[in-house]
């Protein structure tokens, strides 16, 4: 069976526009050459493709199962290709993953032995990332790709990976946390801890509950990492929302979680910039989403988004 590289690339692009006249353009093939293209290669595995008429084309069932494997073929090639010019030309290929603080606590670790089992000769460098930079180093160019709770800002291709439940960080002798859950209005309206000089207003909204809040936000505590803001609670300065996977920093002195009641999940995703699409990056996302896909199989409390 000898497939080549231009007909995973042209199926691919007809799978993803379903329209000829499209796809041509975006390879930059007559329709014709396309179409012999995607005959040669139904003909070379044995199997239909796609069904076409005069009014649309669609994916076959055998279709659908070829598309489900060529991004991963197209970006392992690609990043191949890539590695092999930069070894060819005495040039060390680098990523760098920026990550913002205890981001992702089970997932990172994972993924990073992923990838660096996938792709060994490249240096791969972590760079952790305060709060303040809700793109971990992506929009400032200190990284090349990010793993992140959205809300996004604007300028970055967003990948979401896995949604966690937030909950309410309390002082211990709060009111609220005699309660076994809290309900997100009666949270609002407390004084938050909150990150010195971070202007991501999205992300401060999400994370201090603005939709269930009349008045304007409270800020009882600023602070610089995520030790300085569960000791803020923990003294009974502030409150504070995070995700579940925080409470594995727990005990902490004077800090009790609780459930906040119907309240939508945080989303974790990998961020890269927009229109991105150098190999290792795409292999990034790819890899980062094989793995979220495998913690879910195996019964984590995360889910996908």
């Amino acid at each position: 069976m000898d497939v080549e590289f231009r007909h995973l690339r042209a199926f691919h692009v007809l799978a993803t526009e379903l329209n000829f006249t499209r796809a041509a353009a975006r390879l930059h093939l007559s329709q014709q050459a396309l179409s012999n293209q995607i005959k040669q290669l139904e003909t070379r595995i044995g199997a239909t493709l796609f069904q076409r008429n005069s009014r649309q084309v669609t994916l076959t069932d055998a279709g659908r199962t070829l598309l489900a494997r060529v991004p991963d073929i197209l970006d392992t090639l690609g990043a191949a290709i890539a590695d092999t010019r930069d070894t060819e030309s005495g040039q060390r290929t680098e990523l760098i993953v920026g990550i913002r603080v205890a981001t992702g606590l089970d997932i990172t670790p994972r993924v990073l032995r992923a990838f660096a089992a996938d792709y060994p000769h490249v240096a791969l460098t972590v760079g952790k990332v305060e709060f303040d930079d809700p793109s971990a180093g992506v929009l400032a160019g200190t990284s090349d790709v990010g793993l992140i709770w959205l809300p996004a800002p604007d300028g970055l291709d967003v990948t979401p990976l896995l949604a966690e439940e937030r909950i309410a960080l309390l002082p211990a002798d709060h009111p609220l946390a005699a309660g076994t859950a809290v309900l997100p209005a009666d949270l609002a309206v407390q004084p938050f801890a909150w990150w010195i000089d971070n202007r991501d207003l999205a992300s401060r909204d999400f994370m201090t509950l603005a939709e269930y809040r009349d008045g304007p936000l409270l800020i009882g505590a600023e602070v610089t990492t995520l030790e300085d803001l569960l000791a803020a609670v923990g003294s009974g300065q502030a409150v504070a929302v995070s995700v579940a996977s925080v409470s594995r920093f727990f005990p902490w002195s004077g800090v009790v979680a609780r459930p906040l009641l119907d309240v939508a999940p945080a989303v974790l995703a990998v961020a890269c910039r927009a229109g991105e699409d150098r190999p290792l990056v795409t292999a990034f996302v790819r890899i980062a989403r094989k793995v979220a896909a495998e913690l879910v199989a195996e019964g984590a409390t995360i889910e996908t988004p």
